[in-house]
């Protein structure tokens, strides 16, 4: 019983570390690749630009302005 019970565990302990491998993989390349479109996007944006005015365009406060 002992003999199967540490088999069992070992080739759970396989198969986690193998998806573990796998899933650490994927994550690494989602982050390259938001990485590079971060960098798309600030070279598409000049520098301080897109900062919004702090009122609207018709001159009323913005709505969380409102409430102060």
């Amino acid at each position: 019983m002992k003999v199967t019970a540490a088999a069992i565990f070992a080739a759970g302990y396989v198969m986690g570390s193998r998806a573990g491998r796998e899933r650490y993989a994927e994550i690494i390349a989602a982050m390259a690749t938001a990485s590079q479109r971060l960098a798309e996007f600030s070279a598409r944006r000049p520098p301080g630009g897109g900062a919004r005015a702090s009122v609207r365009a018709d001159g009323g406060p913005r709505s969380h302005e409102a409430l102060v």
